[in-house]
């Protein structure tokens, strides 16, 4: 049913979508460990760039068919894990982009597309790893090369991307924050408060769920006098931001970065920041409360927990 050209474009496929994903990846590595931490594995953000490096070696053998019993099978775990950490992280975090494509277009396709073609391409590994026959074939100088050279100038690409300061930020976010002054953190750089004023600063991306149910709820905090300003900074693709114009009508203003900013901030979104003269009092790293709730929870914690 399956002979060895059939086996071979198939392996070329599966090869082809690890090498072009890591290739996307690759040109921002940063924005990849970010995902990882929006995934909920922030425990593994740094290993981003082994992963991307990784997925284009797999993917350049399997284009050339070297050895595609053996990396077919690598392929085929890959695929299964990348599968179940979206699922996780679509499930249980409200992560709509599988960012599977890093910086490229094509990475804005909706979940169950992701799924989908994540599938497929398990299907393919697997056939791959059970049917080709078990040989050993030499590999010839060119291609021996050639990915030598790929993986140096992807190992260069990949480092240079990934940059210092994600090393030198603290991941807990009480400690970046909580109980400091607003000109001692991050949030200086785009947020100007006055010190008899009550601020709420919302950070959110366009295309998560969490964020788009908790927008109704932001809009209380203001009218009902809890915070006398509402300071929003959002993150997404242009096409997610002109849904969230056409659907959401909004009294206050939103101020867009790029994901690279937005998440030198926070580590998840949404989260927001409670201020209060000009000092952070309040977090709330997960989808908004109700200002009722919140102003109940106010009163006995100084953060609010996921």
């Amino acid at each position: 049913m399956f002979d060895r050209k059939i086996l071979d474009i198939y392996a070329f496929i599966v090869g082809a979508f690890f090498v072009v994903s890591g290739v996307g990846k690759r040109t921002k590595t940063t924005s990849f460990s970010q995902l990882i931490t929006q995934y909920g594995f922030g425990v593994f953000k740094l290993l981003s760039p082994p992963i991307v490096l990784i997925e284009i070696l797999i993917g350049l053998f399997l284009l050339f068919s070297i050895n595609p019993k053996r990396y077919s099978l690598i392929s085929l775990i890959l695929l299964v894990v990348f599968t179940i950490s979206f699922a996780y992280a679509y499930f249980k975090n409200g992560v709509t982009n599988c960012g599977c494509f890093g910086t490229l277009k094509y990475s804005s396709l909706p979940p169950v597309f992701s799924f989908i073609r994540n599938f497929i391409l398990i299907f393919l590994s697997f056939i791959v790893w059970i049917k080709y026959p078990k040989e050993k074939i030499d590999t010839e100088d060119w291609k021996k090369y050639f990915i030598i050279s790929a993986m140096c100038l992807s190992i260069f690409i990949s480092g240079y991307t990934f940059k210092v300061p994600i090393f030198k930020k603290s991941s807990n976010i009480n400690e970046r924050y909580l109980n400091k002054h607003i000109k001692d953190t991050d949030l200086s750089k785009y947020v100007k408060s006055s010190k008899d004023s009550t601020y709420l600063v919302f950070c959110f991306s366009y295309n998560c769920p969490h964020c788009l149910n908790s927008i109704e709820n932001l809009k209380q905090y203001e009218k009902s006098k809890i915070v006398d300003r509402i300071i929003a900074i959002a993150t997404g693709e242009e096409i997610h931001q002109q849904l969230f114009n056409e659907n959401f009508e909004i009294d206050f203003g939103i101020r867009n970065l790029p994901g690279d900013s937005l998440f030198s901030i926070v580590n998840v979104v949404p989260t927001a920041f409670f201020i209060k003269n000009d000092t952070i009092k309040s977090i709330i790293p997960s989808a908004l409360p109700s200002h009722v709730i919140f102003r109940k929870f106010y009163l006995h914690s100084n953060t609010l927990k996921k």
